[in-house]
C-alpha cells in the first residue's frame, strides 16, 4: 500500500524499491495513482477510495477502481471491458457492500455493464474480529459470484489479520512493510540547565523533578512533533536517552540531556526502538506517528550504505526494508 505518500516514506521511492516483490500497488486517491504513473511506475495500481465522479478518470488513466457503493458501481456503466475490484464490508463498517442483497445487486450491475471484476477485497478491523470477518467474507463472496456468474480472487488487509495467517488469494501489506524503515534525525540548537522545581515551555508545562541538563532540538509541532508526544524518548548521538519535555512550533525541549551534549550534535527524534515510548505517551497509533513527521523535514534514503537525497533516484531491490 502506497497511500498517504507510502505512509510518509515516499511513494515513488517505495514503489521502485519494491518493484521486484510487489504484484500491484494500492493508493487512496486517483491523484496518488496518477503521480506514480508520471514517475514511471508500470505495475497495476488500485484506487481504494474513489468518489463516484472519479471512476471514468481512474479507468482512462489506466488505474483500477475499487468500487464500494452503488454510486461508484454506477460510475462503471460506460466502462465496458474495464477492470474493477469490489469492496465487501465484513466488519470494518467504513466502505463496502455489507449485506447479501447489496452484494448480489452490485454483482448484477457490474455484470450488466460488462465490467471485469478482478478481485473481491475486504479490510480487517482488528485481530479479535479477523476470524469472523473471514467467514463473513466467504459467505458474501459466494453470493456475489453466483450473481456475477464467475469466480473472483479474494484479497484482504490489514496487518493484524494477515499476521494471523488469513492470506486468501492476495494480501495488501501496509504497516508490516514499513516497520523499522523510518528514522527521524535532527540536531541540537542550544543546551541549558534547569534546577529542581524550575519550569520550561509554554505555561511552564514541564517541571524539573531534579537538576537536569536540557537540549533545545530543532523541529516542533509545525514539523509533526505533536504536543502530546511529551514524555516520549529521543536518543542523543552517544546513545543516551532523553525525554521530550515541551514542544513548541519550531523546536522541542528535551530533558535529561547528557552533560556532554553541545549545539550541532545529532539527535534521533524517532526510530523503531523508541516507537513504544511514543505510543505510550500519546493517543496516536503507529500509522499516525509515521505520517505525522511533515513540515520542514527532508527525506533521505540509505542505499548500499550511501545517502541519497531524493526519492526519484533508482533504488536497487531490498535496500529500504
Amino acid at each position: 500500500m502506497l497511500k498517504a505518500d507510502a505512509y510518509n516514506h515516499g511513494a515513488t521511492a517505495v514503489a521502485k524499491a519494491c518493484s521486484t516483490q510487489a504484484d500491484r500497488y494500492g493508493v487512496a486517491t486517483p491523484k496518488e495513482g496518477s503521480a506514480l504513473r508520471k514517475a514511471g511506475i508500470k505495475l497495476p495500481i488500485d484506487v481504494f477510495s474513489p468518489a463516484p465522479t472519479d471512476i471514468a478518470d481512474i479507468v482512462s488513466a489506466g488505474l483500477t477502481p475499487v468500487v464500494h457503493s452503488f454510486e461508484t458501481v454506477a460510475g462503471m456503466r460506460f466502462c465496458r471491458g474495464a477492470e474493477a475490484e469490489v469492496k465487501l464490508d465484513t466488519g470494518m463498517h467504513r466502505m463496502g457492500f455489507k449485506t447479501p442483497s447489496e452484494a448480489e445487486m452490485a454483482a448484477r450491475m457490474l455484470s450488466d455493464y460488462g465490467v471485469r471484476v478482478r478481485a473481491l477485497v475486504t479490510h480487517f478491523a482488528s485481530k479479535e474480529t479477523s476470524a469472523g470477518q473471514v467467514a463473513r467474507f466467504k459467505f458474501l463472496k459466494e453470493v456475489f459470484e453466483h450473481a456475477y456468474g464467475a469466480e473472483c480472487k479474494c484479497e484482504a488487509a490489514a496487518s493484524d489479520g494477515l499476521e494471523q495467517g488469513y492470506l486468501l488469494d492476495g494480501v495488501r501489506i501496509g504497516r508490516s512493510l514499513y516497520a523499522g524503515a523510518m528514522r527521524v534525525v535532527s540536531e541540537v540548537a542550544a543546551v541549558n540547565t534547569l534546577r529542581r522545581g524550575e519550569r520550561a515551555g509554554y505555561n511552564g508545562i514541564y517541571v524539573a523533578m531534579r537538576d537536569t541538563a536540557t537540549a533545545v532540538v530543532e523541529g516542533g509541532y509545525a514539523d509533526g512533533i505533536r504536543r502530546d508526544y511529551r514524555g516520549a524518548e529521543v536518543v542523543a548521538a552517544g546513545g543516551e536517552r532523553m525525554e521530550i519535555a515541551a514542544v513548541c512550533m519550531d523546536a522541542f525541549i528535551a530533558a535529561n540531556a547528557p552533560v556532554s551534549l553541545k549545539p550541532g550534535d545529532k539527535v534521533e527524534v524517532f526510530g523503531e526502538d523508541t516507537l513504544d515510548s511514543f505510543l505510550g505517551v500519546s493517543d496516536a497509533n503507529v500509522y499516525e506517528i509515521y505520517t505525522s513527521f511533515k513540515g520542514r523535514t527532508e527525506r533521505k534514503y540509505i542505499t548500499d550504505g550511501k545517502i541519497r537525497d531524493t526519492e526519484s533516484d533508482t533504488f536497487p531491490p531490498r535496500t529500504l526494508f
